[in-house]
């Protein structure tokens, strides 16, 4: 699989995940939805974004020249997600480990 493909998979995964559940948007998306109940129900479903977000994967992959900067944005963004939830359970699991000592 091309780098520039796993980019956009990794763009499409990271915008859905943002518009669907990141609470910076939060009161963008509650207006959103105060105004609509289509964007209500689209909004909520994770699966209908990530198909939008998929039309914006498409987009950059064949502007991959104009618009790579956003795919590395995005990939930054998830993997320092991951990373630090990668910690926060390493972290807890060893303080559960020393207490459980006492």
């Amino acid at each position: 699989m091309e780098v520039r493909f796993l980019l956009c998979l990794i763009t499409v995964e990271a915008v859905t995940q943002l518009i669907c559940k990141a609470e910076i948007f939060d009161n963008l998306r509650d207006w959103l939805n105060s105004r609509s109940k289509f964007l209500d129900s689209l909004l909520s479903c994770p699966y209908c974004v990530s198909v939008w977000a998929g039309m914006l994967g498409l987009i950059i992959y064949f502007f991959w020249e104009d618009l790579r900067w956003f795919a590395y944005l995005m990939f930054l963004h998830r993997t320092s997600n991951i990373f630090h939830d990668l910690i926060s359970t390493l972290t807890n699991f060893k303080i559960n480990l020393i207490l459980k000592r006492k």
